[in-house]
């Protein structure tokens, strides 16, 4: 029955994630082409900041209480984690950040034209913390559906509050634009709370035990979450640092674009979250196959995204986004990496190596800034582009090397389907049973 059920769930999570990519499209076409490419930059750099900022102060709470809630501990006690030591935290840290940034607003020009909408970080990080703990709760506590409608939701909300606030406010496009974000994060973050509390008894406790133990995990796996943000989003700094406002907006359509393929590891990854962090009898079969099965999805998507991305900017977008599509090109290798760390990250993060973890991906880190550095005032958003390709890369083959020595699982098992996942495959969904030699 735990076949069906994941194949099930495998299915719901696929179909939630195609819903998702058409939702986010929608809302990248009409950010795009409402906004121009200058404002759409300045919004991508104030969205991206809350990640960055809950990276640096609370980054190893979320894989700390997801390990944790695979275990089965008291949900009171995981709650009471995010809400002192993330809340209270992050929203401390905000301030000082939004104090830098002020300071930093002479030089770099992007933080300067932000103004006073700077401000909406003090609510947006905790908000966006929050909701991350959240969705990691329902997914670690085995809740795919819930996390399938609040993933919905998140896409959802601020394209419908965009919307909205665009038939008010026609003339203040980017004003629309930030409110519905922030107005996402709240709705997002209440629903979760919510459903949260259908299945479990939300009493706060205080345990020192527990949350010694739940710090410590969370110390050694920090650097690791704040590393994959330094890796992901180091790009748009740097290109708001120095290059014009309209770059960012180019590269932040080429990635917005390029990281909708992403959606298609997480949506293998979902239904395997638990499974993967408890580390059972049957990880060793499942995580292979989950790799094979993610990087030949994969890798048709890439390939189709290369062919017709430069006519979908052009089509969807507009023509001023047409500088995206070298930068869009030059994220692909790195994309198609992502899909195997994603995966990658949670097994090893089962075997109880988090520590591991941080070292690999803060050298993926360093490796993006260094490049970034060298190549964005060569070759601007494409240079930025072949800098996170490689550290995605460099990464990758990192983790998949340390997976397969830990496991002594071949190489060439990880690639792509084989005749023999499909045969299993079919037989699965026809209800028969598989032969597990």
């Amino acid at each position: 029955m735990k076949q069906y059920s994941y194949v099930w769930h495998l299915l719901v999570s696929l179909g939630t994630r195609l819903v998702m990519i058409a939702l986010r499209l929608i809302r990248n076409i009409l950010l795009a082409r409402l906004l121009g490419p200058a404002d759409r930059g300045l919004f991508a750099l104030l969205s991206t900041l809350p990640d960055l900022i809950a990276a640096l102060t609370s980054g190893g709470l979320n894989t700390a209480v997801g390990y944790q809630a695979a275990k089965q501990k008291p949900m009171g006690l995981l709650i009471t984690q995010v809400l002192i030591y993330v809340c209270l935290l992050s929203g401390l840290l905000t301030l000082l950040c939004i104090v830098l940034l002020n300071w930093l607003g002479t030089q770099v020009s992007a933080v300067e034209q932000l103004g006073v909408w700077i401000w909406l970080l003090i609510p947006a990080v905790p908000l966006t913390v929050l909701k991350s703990g959240l969705l990691t709760l329902h997914n670690a506590d085995e809740r795919v559906n819930a996390f399938n409608m609040l993933r919905l939701l998140e896409s959802s909300t601020p394209l419908f509050l965009f919307l909205f606030f665009i038939f008010f406010w026609r003339d203040r496009v980017f004003d629309a634009a930030l409110i519905s974000w922030i107005g996402g994060l709240v709705v997002v973050t209440v629903a979760g709370w919510c459903w949260l509390k259908r299945f479990h008894v939300l009493k706060l406790k205080w345990q020192p035990k527990d949350q010694g133990e739940l710090l410590k995990y969370s110390a050694r796996s920090h650097p690791d979450i704040l590393f994959q943000q330094i890796l992901l989003r180091a790009d748009y700094l740097f290109i708001g640092a120095l290059l014009p406002a309209s770059a960012l907006g180019h590269y932040a359509m080429a990635s917005a674009a390029a990281e909708l393929l992403l959606i298609i590891p997480e949506a293998v990854t979902t239904p395997l979250m638990k499974r993967l962090l408890q580390q059972d009898k049957k990880t060793e079969q499942l995580t292979p196959l989950a790799l094979r099965v993610t990087a030949t999805v994969m890798l048709c998507a890439c390939l189709a995204m290369a062919l017709i991305g430069e006519w979908l900017i052009v089509t969807l977008f507009g023509i001023d986004y047409a500088p995206a599509y070298p930068a869009l090109i030059a994220l692909m290798p790195g994309l198609f990496a992502l899909c195997y760390a994603s995966i990658l990250r949670l097994d090893l993060l089962g075997k109880g190596l988090p520590g591991t973890l941080s070292l690999i991906v803060g050298s993926g880190a360093a490796l993006n800034l260094i490049l970034n550095f060298i190549l964005i005032p060569k070759f601007n958003i494409t240079g930025a582009a072949i800098a996170s390709s490689v550290a995605y890369i460099f990464v990758t083959l990192i983790m998949l090397a340390l997976y397969c020595k830990i496991t002594r699982v071949p190489f060439y098992h990880t690639l792509l389907v084989t005749p023999t996942d499909i045969s299993a495959a079919l037989k699965m969904l026809k209800g028969k049973k598989i032969d597990k030699n």
